[in-house]
């Protein structure tokens, strides 16, 4: 199990708790930090801090994958609530669709496979990088 991490968002001090989590309901993460999953899970990056009432932020996420390839870049602009906001970038991977001749030999789709191995994440915050996180996949 992996530990949420702290980091230091700005010259006031203020820390940030980021973790990488499961999905408990539907589109809402877990409140456990996880580091391996399956292939088809979808894969969530936590970010929880205290900011200003109704201050705008960014929160972006760049995924990369085994092979040194970004796979997803996500941004979420969102306002902080009062006290802890809890937001979230999510991750979910898809099969290469099966060309025709896979389709009619009805051949085991093997193409997530290629997802398997350590991942890594970087979490910026208002074009500040907060954080960097790997994570493993498997999907045999």
């Amino acid at each position: 199990m992996l530990t949420a991490l702290l980091f230091i968002l700005s010259s006031n001090q203020a820390l940030a708790e980021v973790y990488l989590s499961k999905e408990q309901a539907k589109d809402l993460p877990m409140n456990q930090a996880f580091s391996e999953f399956h292939c088809r899970d979808k894969i969530y990056g936590i970010v929880v801090e205290r900011w200003p009432e109704n201050s705008e932020h960014l929160l972006e996420a760049y995924w990369t994958d085994p092979h040194g390839k970004q796979r997803e870049h996500t941004r979420y602009k969102f306002i902080a609530r009062k006290g802890e906001t809890r937001t979230w970038a999510w991750l979910r991977l898809h099969p290469a669709e099966p060309d025709i001749l896979e389709r009619l030999l009805m051949q085991e789709d093997d193409s997530l496979r290629q997802f398997d191995g350590q991942w890594k994440v970087v979490f910026y915050i208002d074009a500040k990088k907060i954080a960097k996180l790997t994570f493993q996949v498997t999907c045999g």
